[in-house]
């Protein structure tokens, strides 16, 4: 069966940095001490922890140094572990898309948990264009974060259960700081986003919340997670279970210190100060979660027409 367009797309760019990585020179790969971590991730607000454990020095309590580099498409980061960086921030789709094609990675923490009480994932509508239901959707004008991230895909498997069928919705690319002006100034009808671009765009008061598209697959989902090669993490298993512990020890200092960690927020989001204010922060976990990957991968299968074999226990071997 062929591969959709848009797992192509994806692909295609995973393979194309896997390439460019090795064309780049073997001396990009990390052959020095393994406790320090290079790691990227976007702005997203599930990636507080980790900037909270640099900035209270918490990772150097376990041991570890880090050097972080800001990547806003995190979609392109499979490619580059092994060469650019350690650890990444990653989404189930894109990691299940990169196994399919064979570049080894697999889960080594998780980082959110949605639940109905706190959800992470959003679809924001306008009154001013006449969207207030997903159904209206239908002829209309999406921003979405990325088309081969897990919110999209949560999306169009929320369309297809409302009767609409996902190609008749047009869709552009808006990065998560851009959505609420975008939206606010009528050049989207909608958008889809996360935790804390939602906050921001939900001041507007012509927006409307349509729902969290990804508990309309499951009652609780990871839906973002962190990532890294398979033979690194068999390698640096110790490393790595230290990482998740200062994870869980910074998640455990954002609970105890709520003003700190929106300015850390702040900081590597660039998001208005209201905006922070009023950012209802995510539910942390670095559990990492086996069963949520095959949700996921259901999901792409009906949404997307994703096709192949994958070996989904690969893709958490890091679990223990």
């Amino acid at each position: 069966m062929a591969i959709p367009r848009l797992a192509t797309i994806a692909i295609a760019g995973l393979l194309a940095l896997s390439a460019a990585g090795c064309a780049a020179g073997q001396g990009n790969a990390n052959d020095g001490d393994p406790r320090t971590l290079r790691i990227a991730h976007n702005s997203n607000a599930a990636a507080l922890p980790v900037q909270v454990a640099i900035a209270e020095g918490i990772f150097a309590k376990h041991n570890l140094t880090v050097e972080f580099t800001k990547v806003e498409n995190i979609g392109t980061l499979p490619g580059t572990l092994g060469r650019s960086f350690d650890v990444a921030l990653s989404v189930p789709t894109t990691v299940i898309a990169a196994a399919q094609q064979g570049i080894p990675v697999t889960q080594v923490s998780g980082a959110t948990l949605d639940v109905e009480n706190n959800p992470t994932g959003f679809v924001i509508g306008s009154k001013r264009s006449g969207v207030t239901d997903i159904k209206q959707l239908a002829g209309k004008t999406l921003g979405v974060l990325t088309e081969t991230g897990t919110t999209h895909t949560a999306t169009k498997a929320w369309l297809k259960q409302e009767g609409v069928d996902p190609a008749s919705v047009k869709i552009v690319q808006v990065d998560g700081p851009a959505q609420a002006d975008q939206l606010a100034a009528g050049r989207v009808d909608a958008v889809e986003t996360v935790m804390p671009f939602a906050t921001n765009v939900l001041r507007d008061e012509n927006a409307v919340n349509l729902g969290d598209p990804y508990l309309k697959l499951a009652p609780e989902l990871s839906a973002i997670l962190w990532i890294a090669k398979q033979d690194f993490a068999a390698r640096n298993a110790g490393v790595l279970k230290d990482f998740r512990a200062a994870l869980d020890e910074a998640q455990r200092f954002i609970k105890a210190n709520d003003p700190r960690a929106r300015e850390v927020l702040k900081k590597y989001t660039g998001l208005p100060d209201a905006a922070i204010k009023a950012a209802v922060l995510p539910t942390y976990t670095t559990e990492i979660r086996p069963d949520d990957l095959k949700v996921w991968l259901r999901a792409m299968k009906d949404a997307d027409g994703f096709s192949g074999d994958v070996d989904l226990g690969a893709l958490t071997a890091a679990r223990n």
